[in-house]
C-alpha cells in the first residue's frame, strides 16, 4: 500500500474522488438534451404548458438538494464520510434508474409517467447534492494546506467531463436507438445513463478503502497532532451552534454562489431551446391555436447543432479548470478573479439578445465565466470556516444555491411559456449583474484578507501551502 503521507496517495484519493460524481453529472444533464423528446412524449399528453412542467424537474432536483444538503453537511461531520458517500451515490442510481422507467411505461397515460418521471428526480435529487458535499469534504480533508483550489478545479473537470459527454453522444445515442425501438428510445437512452452511475459505485468503495487504510495507519490527514506538552491534542468536533458563529463573508459568499449558479445551470437546462427554434407562447394554447404563436430561430441551428454548442459551457470548463485552480492557489485575489467571472456573463447575454453572431463565442464566454467562479468561489468557503465545519459549511452554501436554482428554474419555466425569448435572456443578464455586485461587496468587506492572499504571499516556499500559512484561518492551525 501507498505512503499515506505522499502526494500519490493523495493524487490517487483526487482520481477516485473525481469519479464519484461522473455518473450522476452525466445524468443530471440528460433531459436538456432530450428536452424535445421528453416534452412531446410525455408531457404534452397532459398539458400545453411543457417549458413550466418540463423545468419542475430541475426544480424538484434544485430543492430536493437543499433540503438534503441542510442534512448532508451534518451526515458527513458526524457519520462520517464513506457511509454519507454510500447513502447518497446509491439515491442516484436509485433515482435516476425510476427517472428512466417512467418512460417506458407506454401503457400508461402522460400525467401518470410524469409523475413516476417526477419522483425518480426527486430520489435522484436526494443524492445528486449531497454527494457533491462529500466530494468536497474529501478535497478540503486531503488537499487542505496543499494544492486546494487545483484540487477543486480537477474534480469540477472531471465532473463536468461527464456533463460533457452527454451534450455530445446523448443526442446521437437516442436517434440511433430510435431507428430500431422507436417506442423505447427515450427510455434506453436514459437508462444507459442511469448505468453510469453505478462506475461512481465502484469508486465509492474505493476511496472508503483508502480513507479507511489512512485512518487506520493515522497518517495524512488523520496524524495524530500533538501539543506542546508532547500529548495528542483532541480533534475539535462541529456543532450545529457553530453556524451561527459562521462569518458575514461566508454568508455574502453563499448568496453570490447561489446568484451566479442560478444563471449556470437554469440555462444549460433550456439551452437547445434558446440556441434552436424558440416557441414565443405568451400565454397560447399554441397545440389548438397555432396562429398567436411566433416560432423564432435567432440562430437557425437545428438540435444537434444547437446541442453541441450549449455542450462548449461543460468543455471549456473541463479543459481550463484545474490550471485556472492552480492559478487561484498562487495568485490569490479571489474576489478580483470572481468578479471578472461574474462580470463575464453580462456580454454573454447580450450577445444571444442582441446579435445574430454564432453563440459558439457566446458559449466559450459562459464556459470561461463558469470555470472562472467555480475556482475562486467554492474553495473560498474553505477559507472562512473552521476545518472541522467544512462539511457543514459546504452542505449550508449548497442549500442556498439551489434555493436560488429552484426558484430561478420557475422564473424560466414561466418565461418560456408566457414571455419571449427577449425577457428570457434579460433575466439571465440581471443575475450577472446582481452577482457581480455581491462579489463587489466581498471586495469591501475582506478586511483580514482571507480570500486575498495566496500561495506567492506565503513564507514558505514549499509546493502547496503549509498548514500555518497566513491564507488559511488561525483555527486551523489546531484543527489540521
Amino acid at each position: 500500500m501507498m505512503d499515506v503521507n505522499s502526494s500519490k496517495f493523495r493524487y490517487t484519493v483526487l482520481v477516485l474522488n473525481c469519479l464519484l460524481t461522473f455518473g450522476s453529472y452525466f445524468c443530471f444533464d440528460m433531459p436538456s438534451t432530450l428536452k424535445s423528446h421528453i416534452q412531446d412524449q410525455v408531457i404534452s399528453d397532459f398539458t400545453t404548458d411543457t417549458d413550466i412542467y418540463y423545468n419542475y424537474f430541475y426544480t424538484v432536483y434544485s430543492w430536493t438538494n437543499m433540503l438534503m444538503s441542510l442534512c448532508a453537511g451534518l451526515m458527513v461531520d458526524r457519520l462520517g464520510k464513506e457511509k454519507s458517500m454510500y447513502i447518497f451515490v446509491t439515491c442516484c442510481l436509485v433515482g435516476s434508474a425510476i427517472y428512466a422507467t417512467g418512460t417506458f411505461l407506454t401503457n400508461l397515460d402522460g400525467q401518470s409517467r410524469y409523475i413516476i418521471m417526477f419522483v425518480g428526480r426527486f430520489i435522484f435529487g436526494l443524492g445528486g447534492g449531497p454527494i457533491t458535499i462529500v466530494q468536497n469534504a474529501f478535497t478540503a480533508f486531503y488537499f487542505s494546506g496543499h494544492e486546494i483550489a487545483m484540487a477543486f478545479g480537477i474534480t469540477l473537470t472531471f465532473s463536468r467531463f461527464g456533463s460533457t459527454i452527454n451534450y455530445y453522444i446523448t443526442p446521437s445515442v437516442y436517434d440511433a436507438i430510435e431507428k430500431s425501438t422507436p417506442d423505447y428510445a427515450l427510455g434506453i437512452t436514459l437508462a444507459l445513463g442511469s448505468a453510469l452511475v453505478v462506475i461512481s459505485l465502484f469508486a465509492a468503495v474505493s476511496l472508503a478503502k483508502l480513507d479507511n487504510y489512512a485512518q487506520a495507519q493515522k497518517a495524512g490527514p488523520y496524524e495524530e497532532k500533538k501539543d506542546s506538552s508532547g500529548k495528542v491534542a483532541p480533534r475539535k468536533k462541529m456543532s450545529i451552534s457553530d453556524v451561527k458563529d459562521f462569518p458575514a463573508m461566508y454568508w455574502i459568499l453563499a448568496i453570490t454562489i447561489s446568484i451566479f449558479y442560478s444563471i449556470i445551470f437554469p440555462f444549460m437546462a433550456d439551452a437547445t431551446s434558446y440556441l434552436g427554434t424558440y416557441t414565443e407562447k405568451f400565454g397560447q394554447d399554441c397545440s389548438v391555436d397555432p396562429d398567436p404563436c411566433t416560432y423564432v430561430t435567432p440562430f437557425g441551428l437545428n438540435d444537434t447543432s444547437a446541442t453541441f454548442r450549449a455542450g462548449l459551457v461543460y468543455q471549456c470548463s473541463m479543459i481550463i479548470s484545474p490550471f485556472l485552480g492552480k492559478f487561484v492557489d498562487w495568485f490569490g485575489r479571489r474576489t478580483h478573479i470572481a468578479f471578472f467571472g461574474t462580470a463575464l456573463t453580462i456580454p454573454v447575454f447580450l450577445l444571444l439578445d442582441r446579435t445574430t453572431i454564432d453563440p459558439i463565442l457566446a458559449m466559450l464566454l459562459l464556459g470561461t465565466s463558469y470555470s472562472v467562479c467555480a475556482a475562486a468561489l467554492w474553495p473560498s468557503v474553505q477559507l472562512l470556516v473552521p476545518l472541522r465545519s467544512v462539511g457543514t459549511a459546504n452542505g449550508v452554501a449548497t442549500a442556498v444555491q439551489m434555493l436560488g436554482i429552484g426558484l430561478a428554474n420557475i422564473a424560466v419555466g414561466i418565461l418560456g411559456d408566457q414571455y419571449s425569448l427577449h425577457d428570457s435572456l434579460t433575466f439571465f443578464l440581471s443575475l450577472g449583474v446582481a452577482s457581480s455586485v455581491m462579489v463587489l461587496t466581498m471586495f469591501f468587506l475582506d478586511r483580514d484578507g482571507k480570500m486575498y492572499k495566496g500561495k506567492r504571499d506565503a513564507d514558505g516556499t514549499g509546493d502547496g501551502m503549509d498548514i500555518k500559512d497566513p491564507l488559511l484561518p488561525k483555527e486551523r492551525e489546531s484543527l489540521v
